[in-house]
């Protein structure tokens, strides 16, 4: 029924089974791929972009949180739309704890559609909200400010694209 690996249960075998409706073999599951660790980044990230159920993509953002790996910073953006608020929420936390690292994935999705994303521009409000770094305060208070409510929409872009394109320098 599984993957077998040198070391026990394959990754991918793990991961089928954050979409069981038993909420302890979802959170062995889980526990065990954040064991594993970047080798489950993968996987943990296909469920999270792919799977319809809810719980199965919260358990992976969990892990990935957990995990702290880099790579996953590209389908935790992505997760900040999630239709799910818990599993929105996860991915923001998730991604403020890589602070800077996460900016250039973040910025170039507000870049692309922040304006008309309003989960997004919950999501990066929620990063960016106490971060600082020198040489770029002035325009992370920009941004902040076009991303909290109320503020035009259309300036959400311009300013992430100011960040990043400072970023480059």
């Amino acid at each position: 029924m599984y993957e077998q690996t040198q070391n026990g249960i394959s990754p991918q075998s793990l991961v089928m089974l954050l979409e069981n409706e038993d909420d302890k073999v979802r959170t062995r599951a889980r526990k065990s791929l954040v064991t594993i660790g970047k080798k489950a980044v993968l996987p943990l990230s296909l469920v999270l972009e792919n799977s319809k159920i809810y719980k199965a993509r919260w358990e992976a953002a969990k892990a990935l949180s957990e995990i702290s790996d880099l790579k996953s910073i590209p389908t935790l953006v992505k997760a900040l739309e999630d239709p799910e608020s818990d599993v929105a929420w996860l991915a923001a936390k998730s991604l403020e704890k890589f602070r800077k690292a996460a900016w250039p994935e973040l910025l170039r999705a507000l870049v692309s559609h922040g304006s008309e994303s309003v989960l997004l521009q919950h999501g990066a409000h929620h990063i960016l909200r106490k971060q600082k770094a020198e040489g770029f305060n002035d325009l992370l208070d920009i941004l902040r400010t076009a991303l909290e409510t109320g503020s035009v929409p259309e300036s959400i872009s311009p300013a992430a694209h100011n960040i990043l394109e400072r970023m480059k320098k």
